[in-house]
């Protein structure tokens, strides 16, 4: 309405999100990534951005490339009772035994029998905020995710819940954070 351009410096991502027409993300003083601020949450450069756009946060779960080739790298999830993922890649593949870190967000998470690798979770706590529930759960191995589901109804604060990783959810990032595309 201005018609100027204004600089906002905030460390709310959340703030950020809401106010922004392009976002640029620092840490440390150098520049991560410079996007609209949807461009950043879906296809974001490394860990780093991934994690601190978005709320709840990303999960980043402990990986193992245990096959790769025909445009695809194979990912066993360490903490995760053997499941696997295939995810396509378009770039350079990761080779066998390469650690990798597989991330999926909250609303990303299937349903049993869609497809995905399948995990099975202890609920911790379920956070029902009315239409939305956010479930923290554990995985076999102690890793901590958060799943997000629509109109979700968990009769005890505790139990178990199986989820899916759908390939096309997910992304990879090598040991330095960089994503791998």
């Amino acid at each position: 309405e201005l018609g100027s351009t204004m600089i906002y410096v905030t460390h709310d991502q959340t703030e950020a999100m809401t106010l922004a027409d392009r976002i640029v993300v620092l840490r440390e003083g150098n520049v991560e990534q410079i996007g609209r601020p949807l461009d950043l949450y879906d296809d974001p450069a490394n860990q780093f951005v991934a994690g601190f756009i978005g709320s709840p946060r990303m999960n980043f779960m402990e990986g193992r490339v245990v096959g790769s080739g025909a445009g695809a790298a194979t990912v066993e999830l360490v903490n995760q009772a053997g499941a696997r993922v295939t995810k396509p890649l378009g770039g350079a593949l990761p080779a066998p035994g390469a650690r990798v870190t597989l991330g999926i967000r909250p609303e990303h998470f299937g349903t049993p029998g869609d497809g995905g690798a399948e995990l099975a979770l202890e609920v911790d706590v379920a956070e029902h905020l009315g239409s939305t529930s956010y479930v923290y759960a554990n995985t076999t191995g102690g890793e901590q995710v958060i799943v997000e589901r629509r109109e979700l109804r968990l009769a005890e604060r505790q139990g178990a819940l199986t989820v899916t990783i759908p390939p096309d959810k997910a992304l990879l990032f090598d040991p330095q954070g960089q994503r791998l595309r």
